[in-house]
């Protein structure tokens, strides 16, 4: 077996690609803050929350929330499309028929942003 000897440039330079390869990527948005608001329902009982329910890319609704306001800020997954109801819930915790689903929406996360200064090593 032969021996080879190691530099101090070669151990710097292993300990830098170490830590280098060791450094995680950056930040990727995965999702987007999208704000919901609708009416309160103008007949029967007064509503004291509302269920919410989404559908992601047509998919099957799922109850994803209760908000005691008509308003509801959904953190939306970029490239799936989107789409929120609710149903009025009263004081005897009655729940009235969902709204119409709001327009289906796809958030894109846009460009990448700005990459950090280059320096050099």
């Amino acid at each position: 077996m032969k021996c080879i000897p190691i530099t101090k440039a070669t151990l710097a330079l292993a300990i830098l690609t170490t830590v280098l390869l060791a450094m995680p990527a950056a930040a990727q948005t995965t999702t987007v803050n999208v704000s919901y608001t609708w009416t309160a329902p103008s007949t029967g009982s007064a509503v004291v929350s509302y269920v919410v329910e989404q559908s992601i890319d047509s998919g099957t609704w799922t109850q994803i929330a209760t908000s005691s306001t008509n308003s509801y800020t959904l953190a939306a997954s970029v490239g799936h499309s989107h789409r929120i109801r609710v149903a009025g819930v009263d004081a005897s915790s009655r729940q009235g028929t969902y709204s119409d689903p709001s327009d289906a929406y796809a958030p894109d996360a846009g460009a990448p942003g700005q990459p950090g200064k280059p320096i050099r090593f």
